[in-house]
């Protein structure tokens, strides 16, 4: 028997073959993810996966044609990018067209491999097609904690901030279609221990 934190309810044996952790920026992912990791799951994170494209010059040479500014000597500005990214919608649908489908087809070939065990670790995205393949587990924090989060990290000012809550809020429906949903208010303790109570 396990027990759902968000319904606070007993629900049916949790079954893990390949889910989606997912969640707002700042709600704790990748706390979940070390969790999980050390429970022994095969986790992959999409935002990590972007990051070694982005070293890839194929990539930043589309993302150069994009936009000229975002590539300096052969080098992408990623903190530009970030910024354009969610202050202009065109160009945040240009490079979601460019990177997600290439993120979607890595994923397919860790299940390929992997098969069983498996959880990606997703950004809320506006492009749910991938989402409805796999269970979902959503985690949340209130938005006061998950700003304070965020503005401990690097290249994150006020406005920044601002307009990526903005957008996933706008676009953010996942937890309505998710199996489970985890609030992570608390420590790093609490969580492992509501994770664990999903997975055990």
């Amino acid at each position: 028997m396990i027990y759902n934190i968000y319904l606070n309810k007993n629900v049916k044996v949790f079954k893990l073959n390949t889910y989606i952790l997912t969640g707002q920026i700042g709600a704790g992912k990748s706390e979940a993810q070390k969790i999980l990791q050390e429970l022994s799951y095969s986790c992959f994170c999409a935002d990590s996966m972007v990051r070694n494209l982005y070293k890839k010059d194929y990539i930043i040479e589309k993302l150069g044609a994009i936009s000229s500014d975002l590539v300096d000597n052969g080098v992408l500005n990623i903190d530009l990018l970030r910024k354009l990214v969610f202050n202009n919608n065109d160009i945040m649908q240009k490079v979601e067209n460019l990177i997600q489908p290439i993120i979607f087809s890595e994923f397919q070939e860790i299940e390929n491999k992997y098969k069983n065990n498996i959880i990606f670790i997703m950004p809320i995205i506006r492009n749910s097609i991938f989402f409805k393949k796999y269970e979902m587990i959503y985690i949340f924090s209130d938005e006061l904690i998950r700003r304070k989060r965020v503005e401990k990290r690097e290249n994150y000012d006020k406005d920044m901030i601002d307009n990526i809550f903005n957008y996933q809020n706008s676009i953010d429906n996942y937890i309505n279609i998710s199996k489970y949903s985890i609030e992570n208010n608390g420590t790093i303790s609490d969580l492992k221990e509501k994770i664990i109570k999903i997975i055990d």
